[in-house]
């Protein structure tokens, strides 16, 4: 994972990450107790995720950076959205949207 990751220089940041980086730790467990089969699983989420940065304010010249931070704002707002959504009571809940980016669509079943 780390090899394929991405730096760049910005004004605001010397070695800001392109990206999200998001390891996954699963943990299976399958005992059979009175010839009844049951199994467990566990997951553990690791999450490090790229920061969000004003376009303006980082001075990047190609377009390729733009989009890059573009769709790294864009997957922490729809993160941001799932949060407050979850933040709610259950009762005033209409929707969570998790299918609004990968990162939360991935994150889906460690944030509710």
């Amino acid at each position: 994972g780390n090899t394929r990751r991405v730096e760049a220089f910005t004004s605001m940041n010397a070695h800001s990450s392109r990206s999200h980086a998001l390891v996954v730790l699963s943990v299976f467990r399958t005992s059979t107790e009175a010839e009844v089969a049951r199994s467990r699983v566990g997951r553990l989420f690791l999450v490090d995720l790229a920061g969000s940065e004003r376009i303006k304010k980082s001075n990047i010249g190609t377009n390729l950076r733009v989009s890059e931070m573009r769709a790294i704002n864009l997957s922490l707002s729809a993160l941001g959205n799932c949060v407050h959504a979850l933040a709610e009571p259950r009762k005033s809940r209409r929707h969570i949207p998790f299918r609004d980016s990968k990162l939360t669509r991935i994150l889906q079943d460690s944030l509710g």
